[in-house]
């Protein structure tokens, strides 16, 4: 006997609604991700964590993101999308609450496993909705502007306000105060659009798609190795807590202007020419970040990075949209990004403890590479004009 939906609200949610609402879900459940750097590094100086074990750390919080956006891919369709951020909300909170209440490294991994697995059921929530809005390129430009935004609020707060005061547990109280504020707008989350079963199974996919969901993970993977190592990279070459604050919030506004340069641009200018830039801004930036000796051209390291990344990020997701006419791959998405930041971690610590800052360095710039040129023959026929793709 199928299972039976949970009733959504019966209030309707315009457009507009729909969307602010869906943006600032997709925030919140990101800013563990845009956390990341600062809230390992709290956690390495009160545990004493030495590179390899930060970077499973980091892979830990991804992995239960994974495990929970595998799931909602087969679930989420069949239960109440309040319920899934309701539940989502109260275990990213709890998780990293109990966070503070052990002493041992598997306690932590396991208490951040869980808030994982919570902040991904309402990222999961955001792109369903999302996805609905249409518009892809500029859909997903205002999403990631949203995220980076909000990342340069909470990137600015965390090390300035909460652990310069009160360390590890102001970092852990602190996001879990976020991720509770994501039940306070379960009432605006729209319902579903009703759509008539797709009968192709994931089996009949073409490869194609799928292959730019490999790219979007190649490329992510270099992404979130060098985002989880670059509070430990700056500390390394001499820039101070108070300045680390300034430069990742400043760092988030660069990547709203590159969320919003992609929800101007849209496909006017073709789709090859965002993920080369990708490649260039990222590739650049690590030299930049090499040869820093201080917090002025680590800035500008950070900086450049983020810009690439963002552009790149949003136009990948379209891409994949573009390429996957079922548009069932799209909710693979949240789960690319936590398998990538199960991976992406470890082997950036590894590389880290081997070959220092540099093995990070040419991982990263490695894998953009990989990814442009990926994306570069996936998008080779879509080169004629595009339309938008809208959803009623």
């Amino acid at each position: 006997m199928p299972l039976r939906p949970w009733p959504e609200a019966a209030r309707p949610i315009g457009p507009v609604g729909a969307a602010l609402t869906a943006c600032l879900l997709s925030a919140i459940g990101i800013s563990c991700w845009n956390l990341m750097p600062v809230i390992l590094g709290a956690a390495a100086d009160a545990h004493a964590l030495d590179d390899q074990a930060l970077g499973l750390l980091g892979s830990t919080l991804l992995g239960g993101w994974l495990f929970a956006t595998v799931v909602s891919f087969y679930r989420l369709p069949v239960v109440s999308r309040h319920l899934a951020l309701t539940v989502g909300a109260a275990l990213a909170a709890s998780g990293f609450a109990l966070a503070l209440l052990t002493n041992h490294l598997w306690g932590l991994y396991a208490a951040w496993g869980v808030a994982g697995m919570g902040a991904a059921m309402v990222y999961c929530v955001s792109i369903q909705t999302i996805a609905e809005l249409g518009y892809v390129e500029r859909a997903f430009g205002l999403k990631v502007s949203a995220e980076v935004i909000s990342g340069a609020l909470l990137l600015f707060a965390f090390p300035v306000l909460l652990i310069a005061s009160w360390g590890f547990p102001g970092a852990m109280y602190g996001i879990a105060a976020v991720y509770l504020l994501a039940a306070v707008l379960t009432p605006w989350v729209r319902a579903p659009v009703q759509r008539e079963a797709s009968v192709q199974p994931i089996s009949a996919i073409p490869l194609r798609p799928w292959l730019a969901l490999l790219a979007l993970f190649v490329f992510m993977c270099g992404i979130t190795g060098i985002w989880a190592f670059m509070e430990r990279i700056g500390r390394d070459i001499g820039v101070e807590a108070a300045q680390l604050g300034t430069i990742f919030a400043l760092l988030k506004v660069v990547g709203g202007a590159a969320g919003v340069t992609a929800a101007f641009a849209g496909n006017r200018f073709g789709m090859l020419w965002p993920h080369w830039t990708a490649f260039f801004a990222v590739g650049g930036a690590v030299v930049v970040l090499h040869l820093a000796d201080g917090s002025q051209m680590f800035a500008a390291g950070a900086w450049i990075w983020e810009f690439g990344f963002t552009l790149g990020f949003a136009y990948q997701c379209a891409a994949l949209v573009r390429l996957d006419h079922s548009q069932r791959l799209l909710l693979l998405i949240p789960s690319c990004i936590g398998l990538s930041g199960v991976v992406g971690p470890a082997l950036a610590g590894f590389a880290r403890g081997t070959y220092g800052d540099l093995g990070v360095y040419a991982f990263a710039a490695t894998c953009s590479l990989v990814a442009a040129v990926m994306f570069n023959y996936l998008l080779a026929p879509l080169r004629a004009p595009l339309k938008d793709i809208a959803v009623p």
